[in-house]
């Protein structure tokens, strides 16, 4: 399906181009150590994105599993992002204690950021396993 990776390759566009703006304004947020992963998460992830939907039509991901997948890529990785650009500017550091180290956040805004970054990274790693258990013939 064409639309797929040209959705994938969007998302990934301008999740690259949110990196280059967390990168901008890592100076206003309160913990500038994770704006900073923030922005290299979006950076690195956009270009993932960009790189899955370029090795789309390689994969052979039966039509059921096709929106799923690409859904779930897209959407984790933004959630990622927003989770660690979150941290940043409420100084949560629980998820992720070796950039938040020295930080503290309210019990809901700690809780919120672990809900983000745990559910996106769990969803991440499953849609991932998924594209390559399809890529390897395994579907």
């Amino acid at each position: 399906m064409q639309s797929t990776p040209l959705a994938l390759g969007i998302s990934g566009l301008l999740l690259f181009a949110v990196g280059l703006i967390l990168g901008f304004a890592i100076p206003a947020f309160r913990n500038a150590r994770m704006a900073l992963s923030a922005h290299l998460t979006a950076v690195q992830t956009g270009t993932a994105l960009i790189a899955i939907a370029l090795f789309w039509r390689y994969c052979a991901v039966p039509a059921a599993w096709d929106a799923p997948i690409a859904v779930t890529l897209g959407a984790s990785s933004y959630l990622l992002v927003a989770g660690i650009a979150l941290a940043g500017a409420s100084g949560a550091s629980n998820a992720l204690p070796m950039a938040g180290k020295g930080f503290h956040a309210s019990a809901l805004q700690e809780r919120l950021v672990g809900v983000l970054v745990g559910a996106s990274s769990v969803a991440m790693l499953a849609s991932l396993l998924a594209l390559c258990w399809f890529a390897l013939g395994r579907g």
